[in-house]
Formats: structure tokens, C-alpha cells, sequence
């Protein structure tokens, strides 16, 4: 199947973006986390010069109780902080 070289697609999910490459298109952005999970045929090179860092943010509504569960996630998405830091802003029963 050939891919007219003039079509520009977008996709949020690196699978579509594999699939897509894996297609014809020439080339696609992955996210970094992403780049582990690429087929071995596929070539990746850092563009992370031509993008500016990207912040994602948790929000939670402060001092409502949150369930254990909750806490591990912003735990894993955030190591570096601690569970004092973490309480200043979420309430949870331990």
C-alpha cells in the first residue's frame, strides 16, 4: 500500500504511529517513553531539540479524602516527593 508523500497525519497513540510507519509514511514523533516499545525496523533519532520540555500535572481536589490507590499513582509519577509534601495538598487515612 502506498502513502501519498503530501498526507499528513496525526495520531495520540504510538501504536497508530508504528502502524503508520510501518505503512510507508517516512516519519513520526513518538514521545521518548514510547520510543522503547518500537519495532526493531524502525529507526529512531532525538528530536528533543526541537521541543520544549513538556510538564503533566495530577490534580486532585485539596483535602478531599483520596483512596490509597490514588496516592501510589502520584507517588509513582512522582518519586522525588515526599508524603509530607504530598499531605500538604491531599488528605488520605493510613
Amino acid at each position: 500500500m502506498a502513502i501519498d508523500k503530501d498526507v499528513v497525519l496525526t495520531a495520540m497513540e504510538a501504536d497508530v504511529i508504528q502502524q503508520y510507519i510501518s505503512l510507508g509514511l517516512d516519519v513520526g514523533i513518538v514521545a521518548s517513553m514510547a520510543v522503547d516499545h518500537l519495532p526493531d525496523n524502525q529507526k529512531t533519532i532525538s528530536a528533543s531539540h526541537l521541543f520544549t520540555t513538556n510538564v503533566t500535572r495530577v490534580a486532585v481536589r485539596r483535602g478531599a479524602f483520596q483512596r490509597e490507590y490514588i496516592i501510589d499513582f502520584i507517588r509513582e509519577l512522582a518519586p522525588k516527593l515526599s508524603l509530607k509534601e504530598l499531605g500538604k495538598a491531599v488528605s488520605w487515612m493510613k
